[in-house]
C-alpha cells in the first residue's frame, strides 16, 4: 500500500537540463527552488546515444561542458555554494533516473514536454518518461521564473494518491494558498426508477447527487485548513477541465498525483498526470507516493 509523502521539503534537487533556450527556464527555477528550501543542487545533461557517434562526439562533449560550466558559476554565484555539474551519456529519461538514484535526489526538475516527432504515440517526450519512472516528485517547467510560487493549483480526485499529493503540496509550499481543482463526471442512471423520468430529469438529479458527494468529500479534504486551501468543482474531464482553469484562472503550477502501474510495459503507459504535462501552459508538478 502506498505511503503518504514524508512531510518535508527537498534537500537534493537535480536539475535534468537540454540546454536548450527552453531549459534555461527550468534552471532558473531549479535555482529559485534550491535558495528557498535551502537545498543542493547538481546539475546533469545526457548526450543522446544516438547521437554519440564515434565521429564529432569528442567536440559534442567539449562544447556540453562549456555551457555547463557556465551554468554551473551562475548557480553557485546565486546559492553561494558548489553547484555538481554531469555529462553523461545514453537514454536521457533512463539515465536521469539513474542519475537521480546515484546522488540520492528527492526532487528532479526538468524542461517542458518535447514530443518526438518519430513514435510519440509510443515514446512520448523525455519529461513524460522521466515522470514515469522517477520515485520522487517531478517538476515540469514551461513558464519563466518571476519569484517563487504564489498560485498553485493541485488536481484532486479524492484518492489516496490525491490526497498524499496535497499533503507533499503543503508541505512544500508552506506559505502557498493552493485552489483544489476537481473534476467530476454526471453518469446518469437510465435504469429502474429512472426509466419513466425525462433526460433533463435524469442528468440533473445525477449531477445534484455528483456535487453532493464531491462537496463532502471536498470538505473532509480540506478539514481545518480553509486559510490555506480553496475548492472549484467543474463538471467535465479532468484534462480538458485543467487545461480550460489553466487558461482562465492562470495559475504558477498545477500539481497531481501519479499512479504507479506495476507490470505494465513502460511505453504504453498513460495517465491524466502525462496528459497535463504535455497540454497546460503552466509548470507541472507530479508526485508519486512513496511504495
Amino acid at each position: 500500500m502506498a505511503k503518504s509523502p514524508a512531510p518535508k521539503q527537498p534537500q537534493n534537487i537535480l536539475l535534468a537540463t537540454d540546454l536548450t533556450a527552453a531549459g534555461d527556464r527550468a534552471f532558473d527555477r531549479a535555482v529559485q527552488l534550491a535558495k528557498e528550501w535551502n537545498a543542493d543542487l547538481t546539475l546533469c545533461h545526457v548526450v543522446e546515444a544516438s547521437s554519440a557517434r564515434p565521429i564529432g562526439i569528442e567536440r559534442r562533449i567539449r562544447n556540453v561542458e562549456a555551457e555547463m560550466t557556465e551554468l554551473e558559476a551562475r548557480a553557485s554565484s546565486v546559492l553561494k555554494r558548489a553547484v555538481p555539474r554531469h555529462v553523461v551519456i545514453g537514454d536521457p529519461a533512463g539515465r536521469v533516473i539513474e542519475h537521480a538514484r546515484a546522488i540520492k535526489s528527492d526532487f528532479v526538475v526538468t524542461g517542458p514536454a518535447h514530443a518526438k516527432a518519430y513514435g510519440e504515440h509510443l515514446l512520448g517526450s523525455t519529461a513524460a518518461r522521466i515522470l514515469r519512472q522517477a520515485h520522487v516528485p517531478v517538476l515540469a517547467v514551461r513558464r519563466r521564473a518571476e519569484g517563487a510560487y504564489k498560485n498553485i493549483a493541485v488536481s484532486v480526485d479524492f484518492s489516496t494518491t490525491s490526497r498524499d499529493a496535497v499533503a507533499a503540496t503543503r508541505a512544500l509550499f508552506p506559505a502557498v494558498a493552493l485552489t483544489l481543482v476537481h473534476a467530476f463526471d454526471v453518469q446518469p442512471d437510465w435504469s429502474g426508477n429512472s426509466a419513466n423520468k425525462s433526460v433533463g430529469e435524469i442528468e440533473a438529479t445525477e449531477r445534484a447527487r455528483a456535487q453532493r458527494i464531491a462537496e463532502e468529500e471536498m470538505a473532509r479534504l480540506i478539514g481545518k485548513d480553509k486559510s490555506k486551501m480553496k475548492s472549484v468543482m467543474i463538471e467535465g474531464r479532468p484534462g480538458p477541465v485543467l487545461t480550460d482553469y489553466v487558461d482562465e484562472r492562470r495559475p504558477d503550477m498545477v500539481v497531481t498525483g501519479t499512479y504507479s502501474r506495476a507490470g505494465t510495459p513502460e511505453h504504453m503507459i498513460g495517465s491524466t498526470a502525462e496528459v497535463l504535462l504535455n497540454t497546460l501552459a503552466c509548470d507541472v508538478l507530479a508526485i508519486r507516493p512513496e511504495e
